[in-house]
């Protein structure tokens, strides 16, 4: 009972860190969605918009970017758009000086362009992902599966402790970085940031094993073995990834999806040790007599 007080308490003091650490000064919303409909943007928004099949009334700040298919853009009042906006089938109307990043109409060359060269980048990522996750399973494909197994049998324990983490890691970065003058603030940052970029990985393996195993319907290993298609870590492992790299085209939404990801998978690698369920340190214990 302490245990799951002290855990709850831990993440929701992360929560509120990483909201004063990450949540611009006087946002009062998240992003937004509009399907079949048009949006008034009339206060200021921590995030993107994102308009399908109709138009956007742009009154007031947008810190993210804004994507409008179907209708037109329109700014009055004190609109401005910080990121980029991207729009198909309207037009944009009193956007002078309002947009602070880059104008994309996917109607023209240059604004399909750089939507087909943004897929390709992120194509590009999922491909290296695969070739990592390929490897790492036939290296550990042990500890994979006790992580995967840890997944699905806690998974709030999993997030609590990836939330935990992440604040962790983001909190002491900060520290460390006030120590970079003094020269012991670089191999401590260097440190930290293997560590999480390891703790990420083998997570995310984690993450893709236990999608494809859920989708594959199998409870345990034998089950698994005993299928003759769609079988073996591998084939779970490719299965997971190719259902989050699908969610991860999405746009603004791919994003969420994947950062939420990575917190179990940091979660589930730090909960499980890297699969290993061996102690952190070392633990003392009291010789034997002969």
């Amino acid at each position: 009972m302490f245990k799951q007080f002290v855990l709850g308490s831990m993440s929701a003091a992360a929560v509120l860190a990483m909201g004063l650490v990450f949540t611009p000064a006087g946002a009062v919303q998240s992003d937004q969605y509009a399907f079949g409909h048009d949006l008034v943007v009339s206060a200021p928004v921590a995030g993107s918009v994102q308009v399908f099949s109709g138009s956007a009334d742009v009154r007031s700040a947008i810190t993210g970017d804004l994507v409008v298919f179907g209708g037109d853009v329109k700014f009055s009042g004190d609109g401005v758009v910080y990121g980029n906006v991207i729009h198909a089938g309207g037009g944009i109307v009193n956007g002078e000086g309002r947009i602070r990043g880059k104008l994309q109409s996917l109607s023209t060359l240059e604004g399909a362009a750089a939507s087909v060269t943004q897929k390709a980048v992120v194509l590009s990522l999922l491909l290296v992902w695969l070739v990592v996750a390929v490897v790492l399973t036939l290296i550990s494909g042990r500890e994979i599966r006790v992580s995967s197994q840890e997944i699905r049998a806690s998974p709030l324990y999993c997030f609590a402790l990836g939330l935990v983490a992440v604040t962790s890691f983001v909190l002491t970065a900060i520290v460390f970085s006030y120590l970079v003058p003094f020269v012991v603030g670089i191999p401590l940052l260097a440190a930290l940031g293997v560590f999480a970029i390891l703790t990420k990985v083998y997570g995310m393996v984690a993450v893709f094993h236990t999608l494809g195993t859920v989708v594959a319907g199998a409870k345990t290993r034998d089950q698994l073995l005993a299928r003759k298609w769609f079988r073996g870590d591998v084939a779970m492992i490719v299965v997971g990834l190719f259902i989050l790299g699908l969610l991860r085209l999405l746009p603004v939404a791919g994003v969420i999806i994947w950062s939420l990801a990575s917190v179990f998978g940091i979660g589930v690698a730090l909960a499980t040790r890297f699969g290993r369920r061996e102690p952190w340190f070392l633990v003392w214990r009291p010789a034997e007599a002969s």
